[in-house]
Formats: structure tokens, sequence, C-alpha cells
């Protein structure tokens, strides 16, 4: 069975394969209308669809959850955390017509709330948390992981104006009082937080 963390992404965006003794979590999913490269980019790790079991998005925006759909379709389960419900029907509206997308619907998916996400995640053999870390927008969350890593999505050290700034403060500093060491984030490479929270620190909104 799969173990470790594999970078499935395309397209400038990452989507991350985090194995267990359970089979694979997807943390993101895909441009919408791209089937055909996401599949191209799982036969290059030798991955099968039947090996991933669940996905979590980190937020509701069309390169990070433009194939939920069809994945679902395939029998993998989505994970929503309760904050997350609302902006999943927004969706639609951020995503052009012309573009093949498939609108998310409710069959197989699971809402959990961030409370119970330690005893979902132990359920699949990852030994970690999901928290709310908005700033980049309302439904953002990020996994993280025991073993000192965070999936972080769009959050980034810089926000649009002073009330997203504070809480991109507030969620670095939530990852830093959970001993994470390194983000995975859903664009670039993988990077120490260490260095993500001194540009939160350079933010020229940060009156420190």
């Amino acid at each position: 069975m799969p173990f470790g963390i594999l970078n499935v992404g395309y397209d400038s965006t990452n989507y991350y394969l985090v194995g267990s003794t359970y089979g694979f979590l997807l943390v993101d999913a895909g441009w919408p209308g791209t089937w055909g490269k996401f599949m191209a980019v799982l036969k290059r790790y030798d991955v099968d669809l039947d090996q991933i079991h669940s996905m979590l998005i980190t937020h509701y925006h069309p390169d990070h959850a433009g194939l939920v759909q069809e994945l679902k379709s395939k029998g993998i389960q989505l994970i929503v955390v309760e904050e997350q419900q609302p902006a999943i029907p927004l969706l639609k509206s951020l995503i052009k017509p012309d573009v093949n997308y498939q609108p998310i619907t409710p069959e197989n998916t699971t809402v959990i709330s961030l409370a119970q996400s330690r005893e979902w995640l132990a359920s699949i053999a990852i030994a970690g948390e999901i928290i709310h870390t908005p700033g980049h927008s309302a439904d953002s969350i990020s996994l993280v992981l025991d073993q000192g890593i965070a999936f972080t999505g769009d959050l980034q050290p810089f926000a649009a104006d002073e009330t997203d700034q504070a809480l991109v403060e507030r969620g670095f500093q939530a990852l830093r009082e959970r001993g994470v060491e390194w983000l995975y984030p859903g664009h670039g490479p993988m990077q120490p937080l260490i260095y993500a929270s001194q540009q939160v620190k350079l933010c020229p909104n940060d009156p420190t």
C-alpha cells in the first residue's frame, strides 16, 4: 500500500496524494476540463484511481476543485469541512461557460467539523487534523500532519487588505503552534514555514 507524499500537479497548481496503509488521500483536485491531464500524471506515477479513497479540497476555486465531480463519479469520497459548504455552489460562477465543468452534487460527500477532523483522519491511518486558515478565501483550510507538514492551498504571506492580512497572520500562527516545519502549498515548491513566517512579518500591513 502507498506511503509518503506525491505531487501530481500540473498547469502551475499542485495536487498532492498523501499515502497511508489505507490508500491515498487526494489534496485538491485539478482544473476543470483537464481529466486527461490528471489521468496522465497518475499514470506517470503508476497510481490507479482505485488507490485514492477520498479527497480534501483546500478551497473551492477552479484550479483546486475543478475535477471534484468527475472524481466522485469514480467512487472517490469528497470530505467537506462545515466552513466550506457555502463556497461549493459558488464555484460554478467562477468558471467560464465554455469550460467542461461538472458541478458538484451532494452524493458521495461527507461533511465533518474541524473538531471531528482528527478522528476522521485516524480512520484512514493519517495522524493530523484540519484547521481553518482563511485569508485567501473564507473557505480555505489546511491539512496539518503531526509529523510537521501542512498542505496550505493558497495561504500566502500577503493578503489584499488589512482584514485578510490579520486572518493570514493568525493562520500562520496556528501552523506554528502545531509544530509545522514544512509547507506544501498549492503553487510553487515546498518551503520551510520559518521562511513564510518571515515574509508575513515583512508585510507592509503588519505594524510590527
